[in-house]
């Protein structure tokens, strides 16, 4: 109980310095390849301070301020679910249905603020963003579910501990589930060329295009939050079964610093993947990006359907 405690501590502390630490590095490898000499690490962390500090202006109705406080409790809620040094703060049975949720709700509270205000950019980004979930969220669904027929769980944790004592003959399919993960992720996290809600270039921003202070730093570091949290269950699912065993043997705490040290170095691992491909691609038209989740969601349904078929 202590051990969970303390991990929901360095859950909430973790999610809210790294998610604006690890996007501060993304810029600064993005400026490095295009050849910039880019902000400091910690901008994002300046920025977000500085509108924390700034007086907003109400530009809609309840919702309108409603909105940036729900992404952002949902967000903090998200990485909750997820293990953090080996230990997962609040873990239960069926908790994968719930982060599901969870996570979703993140979207659905930025869409949800484009509709509040009358503001053609706002409404026309929150459309977008609507079209997004609804084409990307059955994806992770898609991923996870593979995961849980896979390690017989419906617990992110039980998942997993579970990975790495399955049947080696289902490898293959494992495979597929993290390749599906990591499209997710990288889909869900808002990264170019899906980063067609807010589109800074093409309708300021979007739903986001009426906030400012408080409540658009709450929406920014809610939003970065969501980014770093599904990193974060990639790292998790990678660790947890591969690296955790290893240092298994040894004092509790230390084993806890060494898997956590080893998510982070992971999930760092992958944020610059990331940021490095973002560098070099271009934002794509919504109608692009709707057919191409089309196409994942079908692959995947396939997979799952043969991941139902030999493990049940």
């Amino acid at each position: 109980m202590i051990m969970r405690l303390v991990s929901l501590c360095v859950a909430l502390v973790i999610a809210l310095v790294f998610s604006l630490i690890f996007d501060g590095i993304g810029r600064k490898i993005k400026a490095r390849i295009q050849q910039r000499m880019g902000p400091p690490i910690l901008q994002t962390m300046y920025d977000v301070s500085k509108l924390l500090k700034t007086p907003y202006i109400v530009s809609g109705g309840l919702m309108f301020i409603l909105a940036p406080c729900l992404a952002f409790a949902s967000a903090l809620a998200s990485i909750t679910m997820v293990p953090v040094g080996g230990i997962t703060p609040i873990s239960f049975s069926f908790d994968i249905f719930v982060f599901l949720y969870v996570i979703a709700m993140v979207s659905l509270s930025l869409m949800l603020a484009g509709f509040s205000v009358q503001n053609t950019y706002a409404n026309i980004g929150a459309n977008r963003e609507m079209m997004l979930i609804l084409s990307t969220e059955p994806i992770l669904g898609v991923a996870l579910a593979m995961f849980a027929l896979l390690t017989k769980r419906l617990s992110i944790e039980g998942i997993a501990y579970t990975i790495g004592v399955i049947d080696y003959r289902f490898l293959p399919l494992l495979l597929v589930a993290y390749i599906i993960l990591v499209y997710t992720v990288y889909v869900e996290g808002g990264f170019i060329p899906f980063d067609l809600a807010e589109a800074e270039t093409e309708i300021l921003e979007g739903p986001l295009c009426e906030y400012s202070g408080r409540l658009l730093a709450l929406f920014k570091w809610a939003l970065l939050i969501k980014r770093f949290t599904l990193i974060w269950l990639f790292a998790s699912l990678i660790t947890i079964p591969f690296v955790a065993p290893v240092f298994s043997g040894i004092n509790t705490v230390i084993s806890y610093i060494l898997v956590l040290t080893s998510q982070l170095l992971i999930s760092l691992a992958l944020y610059c993947s990331i940021a490095a491909n973002e560098a070099f691609t271009a934002r794509y038209k919504i109608d692009w990006a709707i057919s191409l989740n089309k196409r994942v969601f079908l692959i995947s349904i396939i997979f799952l359907a043969m991941t139902a078929m030999f493990t049940l």
